[in-house]
């Protein structure tokens, strides 16, 4: 509000109006029983205030910069296994992913929705990084027969717990970090849990698993696979890739090259895909992309060629 105009106070909620005296002057009155009384310009903050609103924007940018530098750095001097055992190490220490509450949780509903639409009703499926057993007890609750496979102990033993507690007959493997085990009885659809393909890194070594994975399966046979997505990078993103990029080529010739998308976190390593990755290495693992979404969480499922 202006200098020199009124607030209002209401009392019955009728509309007023105010007035100004000759010099500026608040005159108070009450007009239709509102209560006009007069406003202060807004003070200045004391300097305490200003220093500290200062203080706090450079230690965000600070806290930026060490971000870029951290992730960069570490990003460019780790190789694919040390990527690979942060994220194991994660998921041994995590008490979500080994408690009875996220594994007894059931589907999403976007899962739900998903298998109830590609996958044939009743049919075996073969559950990749099953963690500690969500999706398998889930999907015998709906009446498909399931089976999984993990490279974290501690998460096989959950799921092979939890399994026992509730008396569902089910195989559960503990397998080397992006392998597929080979004593399998043929299934007849693979699930990925949930986003543990994108922490595969590099696409050369998700490919190989997608290959591994459609040996196990018949042609025709679905495929679900959940991701993060990547629309852009923004500025501090493109930064550190920029400086991982530059750490890894003073290794040598003998460094995995890095790709967009990559990161790494004290939860381990991740890659945001674009559609196109997904399509591509869905073709190059022996797969079609017949269904691409982001509408809850994005995922897309395959069919076997």
């Amino acid at each position: 509000m202006p200098p020199g105009q009124f607030g209002i106070a209401d009392t019955d909620g009728e509309l007023g109006t105010g007035v100004t005296g000759r010099k500026g002057d608040p005159i108070g009155y009450t007009v239709n029983r509102l209560k006009l009384t007069p406003t202060m310009p807004p003070q200045a903050p004391r300097l305490r205030v200003r220093v500290y609103l200062g203080l706090d924007r450079w230690l965000q940018r600070w806290v930026r910069l060490l971000g870029i530098l951290h992730e960069g750095f570490w990003l460019g001097c780790l190789d694919p296994e040390d990527l690979t055992a942060l994220t194991i190490l994660s998921f041994q220490q995590s008490r979500m992913y080994n408690g009875p509450e996220h594994n007894l949780s059931g589907l999403l509903p976007w899962e739900r929705e998903t298998i109830d639409r590609f996958f044939r009703p009743s049919s075996r499926i073969l559950v990749a990084a099953c963690g500690g057993g969500r999706e398998i007890i889930a999907l015998h609750g709906l009446g498909f027969q399931a089976d999984g496979f993990d490279c974290t102990p501690r998460l096989v033993e959950t799921s092979r717990r939890l399994l026992q507690e509730l008396g569902i007959s089910s195989n559960v493997m503990l397998c080397p970090p992006n392998d597929v085990p080979r004593e399998w009885t043929p299934h007849d659809g693979l699930i990925v849990g949930w986003t543990a393909y994108m922490q595969i890194p590099g696409s050369a070594r998700r490919i190989a698993f997608l290959r591994k994975l459609r040996a196990s399966v018949p042609p025709d046979s679905p495929i679900l696979v959940s991701f993060w997505v990547r629309e852009g990078a923004s500025a501090d993103e493109d930064r550190t890739f920029r400086l991982a990029k530059w750490f890894r080529s003073l290794r040598g010739r003998r460094a995995e090259p890095l790709e967009p998308g990559d990161h790494v976190t004290n939860r381990g390593y991740h890659h945001c895909f674009a559609k196109e990755e997904i399509e591509a290495e869905f073709k190059a693992g022996g797969f079609r992309m017949c269904h691409y979404s982001q509408a809850d969480h994005p995922y897309a499922v395959g069919v076997a060629e």
